[in-house]
C-alpha cells in the first residue's frame, strides 16, 4: 500500500510538472485572465489529487486533463456571464447580439469558441422564411441599411424593422437554448 502510495504522489508530481504551464496556458486562452486561469488548473490537480486513488496515471492523462480544464474554463465563463447579466439590459444585449454579427458575417473572428457560435448562427439563419431571411442577410452581411432593404425589395421600412427584430429575437432564444448567449457578452468584453 505504501509503494501505491509512493507512486501515485511520484505520479502526480510528473504530471504536474509535464502539464502545468501547458495547461494554464489552455485556460488562458478562454479566460483571458491570468489568475483565473491558475485557479482552474490548480482546482484540477487537486481533484487529481483527491481521485489520485482511483486514477490510473498510465491511461491517456493529457486528454483527461486538457478536457478538464476546458469543461473548468467554460464554466467560469457561464458563471461569469450569468453574474453580470443581471446587469446587462435587453436593448444593450441586442446591441452586443449585433456588433457580433457584424464582424462574424465578414468572417474576422477565429476562436474555437467562435466559431462554435458562428456555426449555431449559420444554423439558425437557415430556419429562417426565406423574407425574413433575405432581409437579415441584406442587413448583416451587406449592411444596407433598412431604408435601402426596403427600396430593393419593395417592401416598407417599417416591415424590414420587424422581419430583423424577429430574427434577432428567435437568434436570442436559440443561443440562449444552446447555453451560448453567454459568448455574447464576451464578445463585447474583449472588443
Amino acid at each position: 500500500m505504501v509503494e501505491a502510495n509512493s507512486n501515485n504522489l511520484f505520479s502526480m508530481e510528473v504530471a504536474f510538472r509535464r502539464f502545468y504551464k501547458p495547461l494554464r496556458a489552455y485556460a488562458y486562452r478562454f479566460v483571458n485572465d491570468r489568475n483565473l486561469a491558475e485557479d482552474i488548473v490548480q482546482d484540477i490537480f487537486f481533484e487529481l489529487w483527491n481521485k489520485r486513488a482511483v486514477i490510473r496515471f498510465d491511461k491517456d492523462l493529457k486528454s483527461y486533463l486538457f478536457k478538464s480544464v476546458y469543461n473548468r474554463s467554460i464554466n467560469a465563463l457561464h458563471y461569469q456571464y450569468k453574474r453580470s447579466f443581471n446587469s446587462l439590459e435587453t436593448i444593450a444585449e441586442d446591441e452586443i447580439l449585433e456588433q457580433f454579427l457584424i464582424s462574424t458575417l465578414e468572417g474576422q473572428e477565429d476562436s474555437l469558441l467562435i466559431k462554435e457560435l458562428q456555426h449555431e448562427i449559420n444554423q439558425y439563419i437557415e430556419t429562417l422564411p426565406q423574407q425574413c431571411k433575405n432581409i437579415f442577410l441584406l442587413s448583416r452581411r451587406e449592411g444596407l441599411k433598412n431604408r435601402e432593404i426596403a427600396e430593393q425589395l419593395g417592401i416598407s421600412i417599417k416591415a424590414v424593422e420587424k422581419q430583423i427584430s424577429k430574427a434577432l429575437l428567435g437568434l436570442r432564444k436559440h443561443l440562449n437554448e444552446k447555453d451560448l448567449l453567454f459568448l455574447l457578452w464576451l464578445f463585447k468584453m474583449y472588443n
